[in-house]
């Protein structure tokens, strides 16, 4: 049995060219990544080396077994991962979302459902949570859109609608609804955490100048004390503070409205099954949170 340090040690020989790059690449003396060569070679029964005088290079041999050394090597790194993260599963319940009102509202049911479990959760891309469900590195995520696979099964659950908050003498209070390029131009507050909706305003509002918030309390803090525009939804309207005394008003670009899909392996169904009941009892828009 060839040992793994073997096989990083001829593939650094083969990445650096050189035993000095590659003793020092690998914090070893020169003469200890020469044993472990050779000792390599007894193991294999082939030479693996072209030696000559104050050189050493890799024969067609040595280039092939680095390649096998290469496969096996990120073979292990994949296995080490993907058992790390079958254990991470069997603990902790990791929720991915595209926008952050799914995240707030059923991050609690999580906890209330599998209160001896760990619960977290994260805003990404689209194309970057369902690369993630398919690792396990989420066992449930949230999209606008339904999945299409046989693995995959998608359940709507909620449709979120923008608003833009206003102070009551601002000049577009009095509307009934207004679209994102009217606003562009404009300063506004805006939640750093917003997933999708940030590409949404960048490409409607080019040049709106957008005074940006990491930390959702001070978001609030800023939203209360100013006269400038921020953005709300219907998902978190009835419990935002940050927008008493404020007029809201709806977007009414269609891609301003979307539904939301809560999306996971089949396989999963059962362990997230008390989970799942909830949400789809609640798929026609009331709170969940109860």
């Amino acid at each position: 049995m060839i040992d793994i340090y073997l096989l990083e040690e001829l593939l650094a020989f083969h990445d650096t060219g050189t035993l000095s790059a590659a003793s020092e690449k690998l914090h070893l003396s020169q003469p200890a990544l020469s044993r472990s060569m050779k000792k390599l070679e007894d193991i294999l029964g082939v030479t693996l080396f072209e030696r000559q005088k104050n050189k050493i290079s890799l024969n067609e041999n040595g280039i092939l077994a680095a390649e096998y050394a290469a496969k096996i090597l990120n073979q292990e790194k994949e296995m080490m991962e993907h058992i790390r993260a079958y254990d991470r599963s069997r603990h902790t319940i990791t929720l991915g979302s595209c926008a952050p009102a799914p995240i707030f509202m059923l991050t609690p049911i999580l906890s209330q459902t599998y209160a001896d479990m760990t619960i977290a959760s994260e805003i990404k891309r689209e194309d970057t949570l369902l690369r993630g469900l398919s690792d396990n590195t989420y066992q449930i995520i949230v999209l606008t859109q339904p999945a299409e696979s046989d693995e995959l099964e998608s359940i709507q659950w909620q449709s979120e609608h923008l608003y833009i908050t206003l102070p009551p003498a601002h000049p577009l209070a009095g509307r009934t609804g207004v679209y994102l390029r009217e606003l562009n131009g404009q300063t506004m507050l805006l939640y750093s955490q917003i997933g999708f909706w940030y590409e949404l305003c960048m490409e409607k509002m080019p040049e709106a100048r957008f005074l940006m918030q990491d930390e959702y309390t001070a978001l609030g803090e800023l939203v209360q004390a100013s006269a400038l525009p921020a953005f709300s939804t219907n998902l978190v309207r009835n419990n935002d503070e940050r927008h008493m005394n404020r007029v809201f008003i709806p977007i009414l670009d269609s891609e301003a409205s979307v539904d939301y899909y809560c999306i996971f392996k089949k396989k999963s169904s059962i362990l997230l099954g008390s989970f799942l009941r909830r949400v789809c009892a609640n798929a026609d828009g009331s709170d969940t949170r109860s």
